[in-house]
């Protein structure tokens, strides 16, 4: 990941986010990997509404930035209501120039 994408991305935390409006989720990966996290499974791309806590779940594949822009743009249309923003933590399968743009 280079260090252009983390400075153009904006950092926030828990604590930033005062009394939020809906349709700002907080998005992370579950792996399904048992007690080994070598070779393939499947993940679930869990994103929820900070405000209101409506939960959405997509299964991916593998962790790279195509799956993970498909899988939010399918998320997209579950939420009752058109997202704002989506923040995510540093993992690489969001912190890249493809997810971030």
């Amino acid at each position: 990941m280079s260090s252009a994408v983390r400075r153009s991305v904006p950092v926030r935390t828990f604590g930033d986010w005062n009394d939020p409006p809906p349709r700002y989720v907080e998005v992370d990966f579950a792996a399904h990997s048992g007690t080994s996290s070598s070779g393939s499974f499947v993940q679930t791309m869990v994103l929820t509404d900070i405000a209101t806590g409506w939960t959405e779940c997509v299964p991916v594949r593998t962790r790279d930035s195509g799956n993970v822009i498909v899988a939010i743009k399918q998320a997209r249309s579950f939420f009752p209501f058109p997202l704002l923003g989506v923040d995510f933590d540093n993992d690489s399968a969001f912190m890249n120039e493809f997810v971030v743009s």
